[in-house]
């Protein structure tokens, strides 16, 4: 944080909470605590500059309730600052995985993190909730999966992890990810690179 100002990190479970904690020890203008963005309990209405969401906004059942909750909490000519994706190809590449291994093409993830790809969507949602001077920009950047073949299995495959543990079915999955990633990923100075991986940056105002 800045000097001569405080700052409040909300994480979404006790792991993440906890890496925050540490990793802003240091700093004793920043506190860190385990927060629902569709409930910002304990935090008071206009108490914010700044509000900053970097890829969460996907995951809210109720979407338009946490975008409500941070106007709440922001003050009047506060700024929220989103980051949300509109193309991430391990989500493909995982979708590919998981047909093969289950023999049938698997529903939607509850926990989608392309939930806000559609275009205008997120922008529609940031209006609705009363924010003004909505703006937004896209950047692009590759996934460098580095040189190591099983490394670049685990992080190429790093959603379905859990998935993965509950079905047991590693050896197979190491199968399919070799057999599709040449849709998503290319080799690069011996190195797997997912290309075009695309994010957007939306900023906007608390009227």
């Amino acid at each position: 944080a800045l000097a001569g100002c405080s700052g409040r990190a909300g994480g979404g479970g006790e792991p993440m909470v906890a890496a925050a904690t540490n990793a802003t020890s240091h700093l004793s203008n920043v506190k860190v605590q385990l927060a629902d963005a569709q409930n910002l309990e304990g935090m008071s209405d206009a108490s914010f500059d700044v509000v900053t969401c970097c890829y969460g906004y996907m995951f809210p059942t109720e979407k338009e309730t946490a975008l409500a909750e941070t106007l709440r909490v922001l003050k009047p000519g506060g700024t929220l600052v989103a980051t949300t994706w509109d193309i991430l190809y391990m989500m493909p590449l995982a979708r590919d995985l998981i047909t093969d291994i289950l023999g049938k093409e698997p529903p939607t993830p509850d926990l989608n993190p392309m939930s806000l790809s559609e275009e205008g969507l997120f922008r529609s949602l940031v209006e609705g909730a009363g924010f003004a001077s909505v703006e937004q920009s896209t950047s692009t950047y590759p996934f460098d999966l580095g040189t190591d073949r099983y490394m670049q299995f685990r992080c190429g495959t790093l959603p379905l992890k859990q998935k993965f543990d509950e079905l047991d079915c590693w050896a197979q999955a190491e199968s399919a990810f070799w057999e599709h990633v040449p849709k998503y990923a290319s080799v690069e100075d011996g190195a797997l690179v997912m290309p075009g991986n695309t994010f957007r940056l939306t900023t906007a105002r608390k009227p």
